[in-house]
């Protein structure tokens, strides 16, 4: 019989064990592999379908997109998604990629457009410009959704776009007068002088004018484009008295032919006074001066002007003042433009401030900026934190621009850009047209003088976003 060595045996047995040993640390290795996988494979599943946040990718050819704040309102089982303010006009929302974050990671989130569904992979280009669209997110446990409606709203007029229409084409006959309006309490006062009357005619709306109660106690002729208001009180001067009024009707004389100065006229309401122009009657000098109840006294004190004195190029008549705040909510006034004492037109813009280191302190804008030659007749208003300035003839009586804006408080002039600021076809250019703000921010602009004729018709107008809360 063949008998096996024990060498051969043992080497087969040492065979056999290392072996054992490699199956042993194999399938330890195994379970190790297969416990990782499971661990990395098994995800824990959620009944959230709350969407956390919304928004679009920046495109910066489409800034209204990314400027815009968005909102998210949850119900029960429904949602709202909504831009908090319309987007800006012009925003394109029929290419855009909407971004959103979920409260957990969902098993589908499907937006339902009008022509189209998508599931979202969060870089799908859609076309928003219609709706309604809704989103559905269905939970990763597959046992709940949620339908969201997402509504972004464009604004379809152009914020930035005035918008003008005639009213009337005549308040009443034409006829060679003067005219200013005011307003207060709902209604527009025209205050009409032929030379020989003072009528006052009243509306609510700019379109349908009435004749009010006739005014009394105003001298005739009036120069009714001097009329200044102060809050409820309206002011005239003539060289020897102030007129004063509270009801637009019943007027007061107070004489002042004794005292030493003149009445030249009334000026602008700034630091919550009246203020006047004042004729020393011995040196002819001109003075500043305000009212103070039933008196009038010069001012000696202004920063600018040697002892309140005025200077020979300082208008008395045919100019425009206004009353209003700068951006740093400093009262301001502003006199533009006008005719001297001699009858000169000018080109000054002269700015009235009060500063606490200096006190009050007057300043000739036109001496650093020039930015028109001589002017009278203008009107102007402060609309939407900038000046608007209608109207006027220079020295040699040509027609100035219909239109002009100031986006710096006054010191620089220029011709708006008419595709978004331009007086309707027809509009007749002017001088002498009365021009106020309404509490609805709404500009009328009321007759004047053409070249050729006196004119009563109205213009309303106003800026989009100035109608916008």
């Amino acid at each position: 019989k063949n008998v096996v060595p024990l060498s051969s045996i043992l080497r087969y047995y040492n065979i056999f064990s290392t072996m054992k040993k490699f199956f042993y640390i194999f399938a330890a290795i195994s379970l190790l592999f297969v416990a990782c996988d499971e661990s990395e494979t098994s995800v824990a599943t959620s009944s959230e379908t709350r969407v956390n946040s919304f928004s679009f990718h920046k495109d910066t050819a489409n800034l209204g997109l990314t400027e815009a704040i968005y909102k998210i309102e949850h119900l029960s089982d429904t949602g709202l998604i909504y831009s908090v303010d319309s987007l800006r006009f012009g925003t394109r929302l029929d290419s855009v990629v909407p971004y959103i974050t979920y409260k957990a990671t969902p098993a589908s989130a499907t937006y339902f457009l009008p022509d189209t569904t998508v599931v979202s992979t969060g870089t799908d280009t859609l076309d928003f410009s219609k709706g309604p669209i809704y989103l559905l997110v269905k939970s990763s446990d597959l046992n709940h959704k949620r339908w969201y409606r997402i509504d972004i709203n464009v604004h379809q007029a152009d914020p930035d776009l005035y918008v003008w229409r005639k009213l009337t084409d005549q308040i009443f006959p034409s006829q060679s007068c003067q005219m200013k309006v005011f307003y207060a309490n709902g209604l527009l006062s025209l205050f009409v002088n032929n030379g020989f009357a003072t009528t006052i005619y009243q509306s609510a709306d700019g379109a349908s004018w009435k004749t009010a109660e006739a005014p009394s106690g105003l001298p005739t002729p009036c120069q009714v484009r001097n009329i200044l208001q102060h809050g409820d009180t309206l002011f005239y001067a003539t060289e020897n008295h102030l007129y004063t009024s509270t009801d637009l009707v019943h007027w007061t004389a107070t004489d002042f032919s004794s005292r030493n100065f003149a009445l030249v006229n009334m000026l602008v309401v700034f630091d919550n006074k009246s203020w006047c122009i004042l004729q020393d009657r011995t040196s002819q000098q001109l003075f500043l001066g305000t009212v103070s109840g039933s008196d009038i006294l010069p001012v000696e004190s202004i920063y600018g002007l040697e002892n309140g004195k005025l200077p020979n190029n300082f208008p008395v008549s045919d100019f425009a003042a206004l009353s209003f705040h700068s951006s740093s909510e400093r009262p301001r006034g502003m006199i533009v433009g006008g005719r001297t004492i001699d009858g000169t037109a000018v080109n000054t813009r002269w700015n009235l401030e009060y500063e606490l280191s200096a006190g009050y302190r007057m300043v000739d804008f036109s001496i650093e900026q020039p930015s028109f030659n001589t002017l009278t007749g203008v009107s102007i208003v402060q609309y939407d934190n900038r000046l608007l300035m209608f109207g006027g003839v220079d020295n040699d009586l040509e027609w100035r621009s219909d239109l002009l804006y100031s986006d710096d408080e006054g010191m620089n002039w220029y011709i708006p850009d008419t595709t978004h600021n331009q007086l309707p076809d027809g509009y007749t250019t002017r001088q002498n047209q009365s021009v106020v703000i309404d509490d609805d921010q709404n500009v009328y602009i009321i007759g004047g003088q053409s070249q050729t004729q006196s004119l009563s018709d109205v213009y309303r107008g106003y800026l989009n976003s100035a109608k916008w809360e």
